[in-house]
């Protein structure tokens, strides 16, 4: 039998979606970026009011200067309150170097 939700229920899901989504994360350690190497923020998107998802785009640039790698990163929370999280990583001619399934 599936369990009926209440508007109510939605409304406190969706708030505490929308504060999950907007907490920081410390994306030079989740990516593992050495001390030398510098980490640029591209872009970052957010969808639904509140948002129930949101897209980071990164730069990595070693000490000389030059891209090393892209980083591409999402939060989401599901319909159901589910926390999906997970981050890719390119090499500077954007073939895929390594991912992972947590942004944690």
């Amino acid at each position: 039998m599936e369990q009926q939700i209440e508007p109510e229920q939605v409304y406190g899901a969706s708030s505490h979606a929308s504060r999950a989504l907007r907490e920081s994360h410390n994306f030079e350690t989740i990516f593992h970026i050495p001390a030398t190497h510098r980490l640029v923020l591209v872009r970052s998107r957010s969808q639904g009011c509140p948002p129930t998802a949101i897209g980071w785009e990164h730069d990595e640039y070693g000490s000389d200067g030059r891209l090393v790698a892209r980083y591409r990163s999402f939060e989401r929370i599901s319909p159901t309150g589910e926390r999906q999280s997970g981050w890719r990583k390119f090499d500077c001619v954007g073939e895929l170097v390594s991912k992972e399934d947590d942004l944690s």
